[in-house]
């Protein structure tokens, strides 16, 4: 059995549903199960047993599976040892997005098992620092939010979101009816019934709070910007006691705290980006970690 096949079956023993193991493994379910079909039968003894859309392992399956695991981690042993005086496949990547940074967190554990060698640099930022490093060479891509869109020849870009600034507000607001829980669509507001608010806002060196700034000024709001946080889940948990509002782009708004929100009566835009340096070519490992993570992003409220 190739290497490949002994990562099978041990994601296949960690899942016990052939649907979830596909979707890590980047292969079809059918592929899957002829795979687990056909080894069986080359063993003669039955791995896991089937019982609905679930699999139970059998103590064959157990042994088989810690073997593989075991061979696995010889393997990964052995290519570090090999990789001493080769260079090791890497993404040195920076991300402005407190969201992007936390879907990070959430599949690099996927990722990693089907890379173990792959490894990935993080560099956390605002957008000017992280577009300096990426223009001197220190980063191979870069995910910022900006409020205009960026014309480089030197990039790639590709546009992951654009998102439309909104006025985040608690159930309990006074004026809570101009407000909604339709983050796709929600009610134009009446500014002057949020003329003299207190804010809480991203740090002044962000576009989302650029954006934010410029969007009272034009309606010329009385507003009183009471904190600053980078982290939107906070900003949010401090509307939602009452303490304060905040404008958000739309996807970065929780769905699941209860926040109403509404937006100003002509659209002020957040665009999310990516970069890539145009003479970097990107591995094969890199292209699956890019289209894991943002089919994430791009997919994150879909069941919700």
């Amino acid at each position: 059995m190739d290497l490949k096949q002994l990562k099978y079956i041990t994601v296949i023993a960690e899942e016990l549903n052939l649907t979830k193991a596909s979707e890590r493994l980047f292969v079809s379910q059918s592929t899957l199960s002829l795979f687990l079909n056909r080894l069986e039968n080359s063993l003669g003894v039955r791995l896991f047993d089937r019982h609905k859309n679930r699999l139970v392992i059998t103590p064959s399956g157990q042994l088989y599976v810690e073997t593989a695991k075991k061979m696995l981690k010889k393997k990964k042993e052995l290519y570090i040892k090999l990789k001493i005086n080769q260079k090791v496949k890497s993404l040195n990547i920076g991300i402005s997005s407190w969201f992007m940074q936390k879907i990070f967190a959430e599949i690099f554990p996927k990722f990693q098992v089907l890379a173990p060698d792959f490894q990935i640099n993080v560099a956390e930022g605002r957008a000017a620092t992280l577009l300096n490093k990426l223009k001197e060479r220190e980063l191979d891509s870069i995910i910022i939010g900006r409020k205009s869109l960026i014309e480089d020849e030197h990039y790639q870009i590709e546009i992951l979101k654009k998102e439309e600034m909104l006025f985040v507000l608690p159930p309990s607001h006074p004026h809570a009816q101009i407000a909604s829980s339709n983050y796709n669509d929600p009610p134009a507001a009446d500014m002057s019934l949020l003329f003299n608010e207190s804010f809480a806002l991203a740090p002044h060196d962000t576009s989302d709070y650029q954006i934010a700034a410029q969007l009272l000024s034009d309606y010329h709001m009385n507003a009183h910007i009471i904190c600053e946080l980078n982290n939107t889940h906070s900003l949010c948990q401090m509307v939602m006691n009452g303490i304060c509002l905040s404008i958000l782009p739309s996807y970065c708004v929780p769905r699941d705290m209860g926040l109403l929100v509404c937006r100003p009566p002509r659209p002020y835009y957040r665009y999310l980006l990516y970069l890539q340096r145009r003479v970097h070519k990107p591995s094969k490992e890199e292209s699956t970690f890019l289209t894991m993570l943002f089919n994430t992003y791009k997919h994150y409220y879909d069941s919700i």
